[in-house]
């Protein structure tokens, strides 16, 4: 029986292994802890710089078996979207000299609050990194400490989507000294409102945005008004406002802005915005570059 395992995590590892590109996909596997323990003993993923694990079943012991092969020290980027890492798979994360070259880390949809974040925050060996996506119990508290942090200088994108974060976490990020890199700004399905947003719009450190995402964030007309009279988001060239109770009044408000000439994609479905106020939006001289509005879900097509 063994030997049989053996032969399914090798066929497993020879399915995912991009020799070329130096990557190792194992997504949608169903992988465990233990499956990933049997893989790190693998000689076969010497020199991989890319590890892709998204959708399994992996949690601190399996991490902590990736961080203690010698094989991942080469990794840049590292993908455990929606899996089961807590804080105590973070903390080693952070304090392990294996990931001193990682540049990416998705860790959203896990199990990661406030220590993993502040861990991370503090962290010496995560300096390089230039994307993070980090989630989802940070709340306003864990976000802050991010927001915070010495080390991470170099972030250029930022997920924090689904962390129960509120205005409190916005006007953390807003008033960071140091993410002043960063061009992607996720904050979906979060409980930020007008105060929040104010304080995103006016912040002297986002000022190169060019995605920002907002869906389900309550913030309402007087959100749109915000967002309308800000020159933060004049290279912004994707905005999505899915859901975030705009309603004619801020559809209005983003129509007439003069601030957003470079948006290429404007996302304001369930808005409740009637067809007068979206008629505001053809041939809008506002928006130049304008090439996809949504103000409804797009139909599905039969096969």
């Amino acid at each position: 029986m063994l030997d049989d395992e053996v032969k399914d995590i090798d066929s497993i590892i020879d399915q995912g292994l991009n020799s070329e590109n130096n990557e190792l996909d194992l997504r949608e596997k169903e992988l465990d802890d233990d499956d990933l323990i049997k893989i790190m003993q693998s000689d076969k993923i010497k020199g991989v710089t890319a590890v892709f694990l998204e959708f399994n079943e992996i949690g601190d012991k399996g991490l902590n078996a990736l961080l203690e092969c010698e094989h991942m020290k080469f990794v840049t980027a590292l993908n455990l979207f929606k899996n089961k890492v807590t804080d105590e798979g973070a903390v080693a994360l952070a304090k392990s000299k294996t990931m001193l070259n990682l540049s990416e880390l998705i860790l959203s949809d896990n199990e990661v609050g406030v220590e993993g974040a502040k861990a991370i925050a503090q962290s010496n060996i995560l300096g390089n990194l230039v994307s993070l996506w980090l989630g989802d119990k940070l709340g306003d508290e864990g976000v802050k400490a991010l927001a915070e942090s010495e080390t991470l200088t170099h972030l250029t994108q930022l997920s924090l989507y689904r962390n129960g974060m509120g205005d409190e976490g916005a006007i953390a990020i807003a008033n960071s000294k140091n993410l002043g890199k960063l061009e992607e700004l996720n904050l979906n399905w979060n409980f930020v409102e007008e105060e929040g947003m104010e304080a995103l719009a006016n912040s002297d450190t986002l000022k190169n945005l060019t995605q920002l995402t907002m869906t389900f964030n309550p913030i309402g007309p007087r959100g749109a008004e915000i967002i309308a009279n800000s020159e933060n988001f004049k290279n912004v060239t994707l905005m999505d406002l899915y859901e975030t109770e705009l309603g004619d009044r801020g559809a209005k408000a983003l129509a007439n802005s003069t601030n957003l000439k470079n948006l290429q994609t404007l996302v304001l479905i369930h808005n409740d915005i009637g067809e007068g106020a979206q008629a505001l939006f053809k041939d809008n001289k506002n928006f130049p570059k304008l090439e996809n509005i949504y103000f409804n879900k797009p139909k599905q097509t039969e096969d």
